[in-house]
């Protein structure tokens, strides 16, 4: 036989390994959403590829099927390769190399072996194994009709070897799960997130969205709260004008009511029931428009809250501290900005959380969580025991700092540049020409 005719038969066996890596490949990692749009687009084989992956047996098949192409073909090139190979190795080794014909037969079946390995596994499995990871949908699609044909070829033995292996499954106890979806833990959709940002499939805004979306179910409560310091509250006993003067100077239309301190609210009043109330001057009694309260503690999920509140049709809740004193107030506007970022009104006004000066500092604002600093610039700030940069500044230092000073906090140094009595409203950092770039790009 010729050789070309032999290296023909090599190449189709290559080829034939390659293709049913790359339906393997590719049929794993095809996103069924870009399917569905290619087969809208007017690609019947798309469809075709969407039906075989949303049926766990048809998958299974599938799998099969090109499970028993890689091995069939990984035989019979090795059988004809030694077969057709070794007869013109073996002469030419007992002449040039003169050795006997046994060493003769051992030299050419491992040479061979060797050879033929190498380029089945380079050219059959290694690249059609990446071209199916990072075309899978295309490759899924070019390789559809080969892969029905093969399908229908190897019916009895995809059959049988599906049987066999769920019967193995079975002797050991193990329980057959037939569905081959991809389950992604948080993390994992997180960078996937992080991947198609980069690629181009997602814009900045959505990113953003989804990664705080991903974060939300691990926050706790205590993150989003309005602090107790920063909370306005009045007495029960006030009158219905003072508590409407009240009201009028603070920026909420929501008003926590306390009896005796601020360490046991007994509701809240809105600003239009106030309203109503007043048009009722005969009947000037707080306790009729006082609204009832949920109570939480501060190691609440917020997802639980959010819950809580929407079922319930509540708009606010009061959060308490380990000893069941208040620690803050949160609202469904606090939590729904956690996603879709501040939510201003014509009365807002807005101070950002933080800000690059000329000289390079970062002015923070002290109730900025640790957690976004470490991943905006990347930083190792601890924030196990503590929220805010505030508080942990504040706990850094020991005692309570004065304007100007200055602590260095995992390689940070942190300056105090404004409090409200004996707490910490606004610190700056000194950044790296490299975390002033970094932050640039993402405000862009």
């Amino acid at each position: 036989m010729s050789w070309f005719i032999v290296f023909s038969v090599i190449a189709i066996l290559i080829l034939l390994t390659a293709l049913y890596v790359g339906a393997e490949f590719s049929a794993v990692s095809a996103r069924r959403a870009r399917l569905i749009q290619l087969a809208e687009g007017g690609k019947p084989q798309a469809s075709n590829i969407l039906h075989i992956i949303e049926d766990p047996r048809k998958l299974d098949a599938y799998i099969a099927a090109c499970q028993i192409g890689i091995t069939l073909t990984g035989l019979l090139l090795g059988f004809y390769g030694q077969a057709q190979l070794s007869p013109i190795i073996v002469p030419w080794l007992m002449e040039w190399a003169k050795v006997t014909e046994v060493a003769a037969r051992s030299i050419s079946t491992t040479s061979i072996l060797l050879l033929l390995t190498s380029v089945q596994v380079l050219l059959g499995e290694l690249v059609p194994k990446n071209i199916g990871i990072q075309y899978p949908e295309s490759l899924a699609i070019w390789t559809a009709i080969p892969m029905q044909w093969s399908m229908w070829l190897f019916q009895p033995l995809t059959w049988f070897f599906n049987g066999s292996g769920q019967l193995v499954m079975r002797l050991f106890g193990q329980e057959i799960i037939a569905e081959h979806a991809h389950i992604h833990a948080p993390d994992e959709i997180t960078m996937l997130v992080e991947e198609s940002t980069r690629g181009g499939l997602l814009e900045r805004e959505e990113r953003h969205l989804l990664k705080n979306t991903l974060e939300l179910r691990e926050a706790m409560v205590r993150q989003v709260m309005i602090p107790r310091t920063q909370m306005f509250a009045a007495a029960d006993n006030l009158s219905a004008d003072d508590l409407f003067k009240y009201l009028a100077e603070s920026p909420f239309s929501r008003l926590p009511l306390y009896r005796g301190n601020i360490d046991n609210i007994v509701g809240i009043v809105h600003l239009k029931d106030l309203l109503c109330l007043h048009q009722h001057l005969e009947r000037k009694n707080i306790a009729d428009i006082v609204r009832p309260v949920p109570f939480f503690p501060e190691t609440t999920p917020v997802k639980t809250v959010f819950t809580v509140l929407q079922r319930r049709h509540l708009q606010a809740a009061i959060v308490l501290d380990e000893y069941g004193g208040t620690a803050g107030m949160v609202t469904l506007e606090d939590l729904i900005e956690e996603i879709f970022g501040e939510i201003q009104d014509e009365f807002d006004v807005h101070i950002p959380a933080y800000r690059l000066a000329s000289d390079n500092r970062l002015m923070i604002r002290g109730d900025t969580l640790v957690e976004d600093l470490n991943e905006r610039l990347e930083l190792e700030l601890p924030e196990e025991e503590l929220d805010t940069i505030g508080g942990l500044v504040l706990n850094e230092f020991g005692d309570v700092p004065t304007t100007g000073d200055e602590i260095t906090i995992a390689g940070g140094v942190f300056r105090v540049e404004k409090m409200r009595g004996r707490g910490i409203t606004v610190v700056s950092l000194a950044l790296t020409p490299d975390q002033v770039t970094k932050l640039r790009e993402g405000e862009a």
